[in-house]
């Protein structure tokens, strides 16, 4: 008996763990580069090997049919632990919100949800176990299930939201986690199996930590646009017909302000225009793309906008950097049929060029 029970928790965590153990070797890896990255997914870590803990207690009790405290500790730290792991993966899907009051009314929900669980200890309300081990549900038997439930809605509204707004791949990976946690919670539940959703949720943590790794190196540090890596993959797979018009963006007077000013200033100037440019950009985040090609040089791929659109982006340009401590030029082509993409990019280039030199011609006339 105890040979087959030592069997099946081997079979049950081995998978988890040996995706958990090859997380915190990768996590040690790449702290020194990514430590705020690390930093984030250092709490559902720790969360989901407590889980695995506290699971395969759980089940011994469960086994030797063990009805008093200690059980019903096991299983109200449990329900806690999945919900607080749901919880820090949404805190990671927020990372860079500055809106503070989802955090907090999400993590209200967590903390009401554990005082209604700790009543098992004193009432039957939440659950109890019988004095054969088997566990009763008492009326607020489901309120773990709802706080999960909300979580779930909450995260598939904010990936429609992000989807809409250029994270498309990232949505599709939170939806994907929310709908494999489901359906691990529901094969537990309907064939009474143990350590699949611990199984599910290491396996969700691991590829999301993945897919942001992967998004950090296509994306220039200094101004959180796209980087030039990005730049040549993405208009690799660009088309006439994707409807793309492209704008080159360039700082005006970047030698003038390093040679006065030093280099950090130069890198404040470089990161304003980037910060313009979003600003500019902010009603088509989800169909214009920011990349920084160079030192001083961003380009802006839009796909699926208007000539009018592009009109009113420019008009919004040209303002901004009028208003700007540090100025830029920039000017636009749209990608007809015909061109290669190289000639659209110079057509863009020059027209910034000779925006470039108004500017120059103006300021010596001053």
């Amino acid at each position: 008996m105890y040979n087959e029970f030592l069997q099946e928790v081997i079979q049950l965590n081995f998978l988890p763990l040996c995706i958990i153990l090859f997380l915190i070797v990768f996590l040690c890896f790449n702290d020194s580069f990514e430590h705020r990255l690390t930093v984030l997914f250092i709490p559902p870590l720790v969360m989901i090997l407590m889980l695995v803990i506290v699971d395969n207690l759980d089940y011994y009790l469960l086994n030797i049919r063990y009805p008093g405290l200690l059980h019903v500790a096991t299983a109200v730290v449990g329900y806690n632990l999945r919900i607080f792991i749901m919880l820090s993966l949404i805190f990671v899907a927020l990372r860079n919100s500055k809106t503070l009051i989802y955090k907090r009314i999400l993590l209200v929900l967590a903390v009401v949800n554990m005082g209604f669980t700790i009543l098992a200890f004193f009432t039957k309300l939440v659950f109890w176990y019988g004095e054969n081990g088997e566990i009763n549900r008492g009326p607020l038997a489901y309120t773990t299930h709802i706080t999960f439930l909300v979580y779930a809605l909450f995260l598939v509204f904010y990936s429609v939201w992000i989807m809409m707004y250029g994270r498309k791949n990232e949505g599709i990976i939170i939806i994907m986690t929310v709908v494999l946690t489901f359906a691990g919670t529901l094969v537990e539940n309907i064939y009474q199996l143990r350590g699949i959703l611990v199984g599910v949720i290491a396996m969700n943590i691991i590829f999301y930590y993945l897919y942001i790794h992967i998004e950090h190196y296509k994306v220039d540090v200094l101004t959180g646009a796209l980087n030039r890596g990005s730049f040549l993959a993405d208009t690799g797979n660009l088309t006439p017909e994707d409807n793309i018009y492209v704008i080159s963006v360039d700082l005006n007077d970047l030698k003038k302000v390093n040679d006065t000013m030093g280099h950090l200033t130069g890198d404040e100037a470089i990161k304003s225009v980037a910060i313009g440019i979003r600003k500019a950009l902010d009603s088509y985040l989800g169909r214009c793309k920011i990349y920084r090609v160079g030192g001083d040089e961003f380009v802006v791929i839009c796909r699926g906008i208007t000539k009018s659109d592009i009109e009113k982006i420019m008009s919004s340009f040209e303002n901004r950097s009028e208003s700007a401590k540090y100025s830029f030029s920039a000017g636009w082509a749209h990608w007809g049929n015909g061109e290669t993409f190289d000639t659209v990019y110079e057509r863009a280039d020059k027209a910034m060029y000779e925006k470039k030199q108004s500017f120059h011609l103006k300021h010596e006339q001053r």
